[in-house]
């Protein structure tokens, strides 16, 4: 997700259109996309996952989670997602 704002108008140049707390509002808008849209399974243009194998969708219903592609194993990586809010701009990133 990108936003580019050009500006012609010099006066423009000194105004502030989002603060640091807009652009935190903004990232966290989009994790919660994210993970939500993760969940049901479904990709950045909205499509289903492709299935599993028959084989690693059993494995992982021996392991106790769901044999539907949801990227939640453990739960980790979507609770690893950060929002990085600064004056221009949001960054969501990983953490380690």
């Amino acid at each position: 997700m990108g936003l580019t704002v050009t500006r012609n108008f010099a006066p423009l140049d000194e105004l502030k259109f989002l603060t640091r707390d807009d652009w935190g509002r903004v990232g966290r808008l989009a994790r919660e996309r994210i993970v939500r849209r993760t969940l049901e399974g479904r990709d950045q243009h909205d499509n289903s996952f492709a299935p599993y194998s028959e084989g690693y969708a059993a494995a992982k219903r021996e392991m106790g989670a769901s044999g539907s592609v949801d990227l939640q194993l453990s739960g980790e990586m979507l609770r690893a997602i950060t929002v990085e809010p600064d004056d221009t701009g949001v960054t969501l990133a990983f953490t380690n």
